[in-house]
């Protein structure tokens, strides 16, 4: 060879898997082989196909074992995530920890402290900062699925994790990488209920008249207006309404036919316009990224929807062999001139649609929302004048936020030694929002307007090291360990400013206040300092064993007991690695992992602490404070299986866990005699179990010329309330205005509603009084159903043809029960 001036090689095609690459706790990358718990990362196709106003949304049926609960509440859509069901009896607790390039990010979602019930405050859905994020950063998103996954988080993260990696730049050949993306997407209200046209408005079948006619008495514009227990539409005539005359008066009769549009014409066709540009470049040293993307949403209501900018930039800079630097920043501003109202009361356009108007009535009618000569003083309420006009909801009573948020992280790397790295990273999750809520005169809730005003500013910061050792131990060995700290410092501050009676009609601003303004505000600080470490240990690269510790110090928690520390310990066995399997079976692998986490509680639980300040007073909080609050504490066991067969062609990944959750923070109930509605207290235990089921396919695979991807998804989780405490036999999760609540009650499942219901026979009927009604509803309340579901599925088909790729995926849940709002009604799954 030293006399060949060329040297010819030809590769062999080697046809083993390529290790997959899981980015876990802390930002470790681990190969997926080697995890001894659950983990799934979905790629970037994963939450760019088929765009939503919350990407979010997107990874519903992509993950087994994960729960998107939007509220439905508007077009940013608040996202309620959760993994393996509900272990804490406190709800807020049961959230998955989001973490974005390191960064811990909140998901908390701040509303108006609205009532949705009837005659009170309607509240807002103001979006989250997780859904400010931009699907076209997100390279790929880790689900962490237990404690196993997530014990070196901390107590943050006992619910699971969600690991969002955004990308960075990548060298090219040639200058700059440029890339644009364009999407629009529409949107309309999916499907529409079974409406009748068979019987138009009023409360008898005799005639109808809009006031007082030749036909009789007024039948339009008392209460029986939005109820279509009228006539039968049959051809007939009668003095109906005028949109002509001030009064609405009719002059003459028109025919009595239904107007099949009267639902659908409140809304209209939503349209969400989303631009990209992205450029990126690098060398041997460096490289960066820098994008910028611009939504408009036009939601389903008219005046509705929200813009957004999304900045991010992405710098990473080798200075020496052994030093290396990098930084990450994503910027978003948000802004709406009107985010629609929720809730079931009068200010919402839902609860219109159910009392104000009926098949025989249109919707333009409703357009002239003020009585003329009295604008901006008295609403026009041609029928049914308990709801709010909604157009009168639609164009004047707003409700606006400009929002600024940041998420960053600069860290370094440096290379102390050829086994030894140390990572010094400081990240900040802040945000700062404004927010205003107005009402007219004449409002049912309001009759002399109102206008609110809130500053939210939210503010992060974690700082940490972590200290990585890697080695040979011999030739059969090999070790992985690190060890680090971590300093977390969080400030929430809410500032509100309420005039709830206006001065001058339509002048909103708070100095417009008849009465003096009243304050609302809050502020929180909370810090937790950490300690942790974990190491595996390897046998040929067919074994693994996994250990970690970590150690909180949390503020939230009185000084003897605001030291916790938990352990977990996991291990993955490759049986195809270790022994002799039929040539089939191409991956094979056994898992299992123990662990213990910890939560803290709420900031100010510990001691007596004023809630807010009034005027020149305090006001006492109404839940009786613990100095003796200890963490509560969830111990796990999880065991999974890992096949893939045909080389890679079948694959089934299968996962049962075990979750026990004690100690857990309860604000039992007092009598009102001792000063305080509630005493906070250490009780109870939730044993939360489940099986998830991850089957995957590629029933065709013509490399270059096409391809079908499958994977069916299944997951089934019940969480039992195995104890409360002594004297307490239920605890109320959640209870709604109505004659529902969910409850924990020993013995029962988390989720379980009781209530109130029809009083019945023996043989099951109804009971009717005298006046033809159901009797008044049996006292006695009963267990109606549960509101999570028996088992999710999905099944998601991806069919690829050169250049072009089609996504297709089914969601859906079987069981949870629904009790509507109105009590009379008890509606089965």
């Amino acid at each position: 060879m030293a006399n060949q001036s060329v040297l010819d090689v030809t590769l062999l095609e080697d046809t083993k898997l390529l290790n997959e690459v899981v980015v876990t706790a802390l930002g470790i990358k681990r190969e997926e082989k080697s995890l001894g718990f659950a983990a799934q990362t979905v790629g970037e196709n994963a939450v760019k196909d088929a765009k939503s106003n919350n990407w979010v949304n997107t990874l519903s049926g992509k993950v087994a074992g994960l729960t998107i609960q939007g509220t439905g509440a508007g077009p940013m859509g608040s996202s309620r995530v959760t993994l393996r069901g509900e272990s804490s009896l406190n709800l807020d607790n049961n959230q998955a920890l989001i973490v974005v390039d390191g960064v811990p990010v909140s998901n908390r979602i701040t509303g108006t402290g609205f009532n949705s019930h009837l005659s009170a405050d309607s509240p807002v859905d103001y979006g989250s900062s997780l859904s400010d994020l931009n699907p076209d950063d997100i390279e790929n998103v880790t689900v962490l699925k237990g404690p196993g996954a997530t014990a070196l988080y901390g107590s943050r993260a006992a619910g699971g994790a969600i690991i969002i990696t955004t990308k960075s730049g990548t060298r090219q050949d040639k200058g700059i990488g440029l890339t644009f993306n364009s999407n629009v997407s529409i949107e309309s209200v999916n499907r529409w209920p079974d409406y009748q046209f068979e019987y138009g408005e009023g409360r008898t079948s005799k005639y109808y008249s809009y006031l007082d006619s030749p036909d009789g008495p007024n039948t339009s514009t008392t209460v029986a207006a939005g109820r279509a227990w009228g006539p039968k539409f049959a051809g007939q005539s009668y003095f109906q309404y005028n949109p002509d005359a001030p009064d609405g008066k009719p002059t003459e009769r028109t025919p009595w036919v239904a107007n099949k549009n009267y639902i659908s014409d409140f809304f209209q066709t939503g349209v969400t316009y989303s631009n990209s540009l992205a450029l990126e470049g690098g060398n041997e040293n460096s490289s960066a990224r820098l994008s910028l993307t611009h939504l408009n949403n036009t939601w389903i209501i008219p005046n509705t929807g929200f813009k957004r900018i999304n900045a991010a930039l992405s710098v990473n800079h080798a200075i020496s062999p052994r030093l290396k630097i990098n930084g990450k920043v994503n910027y978003t501003n948000k802004k709406s001139d009107n985010l629609p109202l929720a809730g079931y009361n009068n200010q919402s356009l839902m609860y219109f649609l159910i009392l104000g108007t009926a098949p025989n009535i249109q919707a333009d009618w409703f357009k002239p929302y003020w009585v003329p000569g009295l604008e901006q003083v008295r609403q026009r309420s041609p029928f049914n004048p308990t709801p709010d006009n909604p157009y009168l909801g639609m164009y004047e009573m707003l409700n606006t936020m400009n929002k600024h948020g940041v998420i960053g992280t600069l860290s370094a790397t440096y290379q102390v030694t050829p086994k030894l790295d140390l990572l010094v990273r400081t990240g900040l999750d802040m945000a700062f929002e404004y927010r205003s809520q107005q009402r007219p005169y004449s409002m049912t809730r309001y009759p002399r307007g109102m206008f609110r005003e809130q500053n939210v500013f939210t503010y992060e910061s974690n700082t940490d090291f972590l200290l990585t050792y890697k080695d040979q131990l011999g030739s059969l060995f090999s070790l992985s360990a690190s060890a680090g700290a971590n300093a977390m410092r969080q400030t929430y501050d809410f500032a509100g400013l309420y005039a709830d009676q206006l001065a001058q009609p339509g002048v909103y601003q708070i100095s417009n206040s008849l009465d003096q303004a009243v304050a609302d505000p809050l502020k929180t600080s909370r810090a937790i300092n950490s300690v942790y470490a974990t190491g595996q240990l390897s046998y040929r690269e067919k074994i693994f064993v996994d250990l970690t510790g970590r150690n909180d110090w949390s503020s939230t928690l009185p000084s003897g007991n605001n030291s916790f520390f938990y352990p977990s310990i996991s291990s993955s066995f490759l049986l195809n690695e270790l022994f002799v399997l039929p040539q089939a079976i191409s991956f094979a692998k056994i898992r299992a992992s123990w662990a213990q986490v910890g939560r803290d509680t709420r900031p100010y639980q510990t001691a007596k602490y004023y809630d807010k300040i009034y005027g020149n007073g305090f006001t006492n909080p109404s839940t009786l404070f613990n100095a003796d609050l200890k963490p509560e504490i969830t111990a796990s066991y999880e065991f999974g299986l890992d096949v893939r067969l045909l080389n890679n062609r079948l694959g089934l990944d299968a996962a049962y866990y075990n979750n026990n959750s004690r100690n857990q923070i309860l604000a039992i109930p007092l009598d009102p005699v001792s000063g305080y509605n509630n005493a906070l207290i250490n009780a109870g235990l939730i044993n939360s179990r489940g099986v998830e089921l991850k089957l995957t396919g590629k029933p065709i695979e013509l490399p270059g010329s096409f391809s079908w991807n499958t994977t069916l998804l299944w997951s089934r989780n019940r969480s039992y309330v195995r104890e409360l405490t002594e004297g307490i036999t239920n605890q109320v999760i959640y209870n709604h205005n109505t004659n529902v609540s969910i409850e924990a009650r020993v013995g029962g499942l988390m989720g379980d509603m009781y209530g109130r219901g029809f009083q019945r026979s023996p043989e099951g009927e109804i009971i009717y009084s005298t006046n033809g009604l159901p009797a008044p509803l049996d006292p006695v309340v009963k267990k109606w159903g549960n509101a999570f579901a028996d088992w999710k599925a999905s099944l998601s088909n991806e069919l690829t043809f050169k250049n072009l790729r089609i996504s297709i995926l089914l969601d859906g849940q079987y069981g949870g029960d629904i009790l509507p709002n109105q009590p009379q009604k008890q509606y089965p799954r």
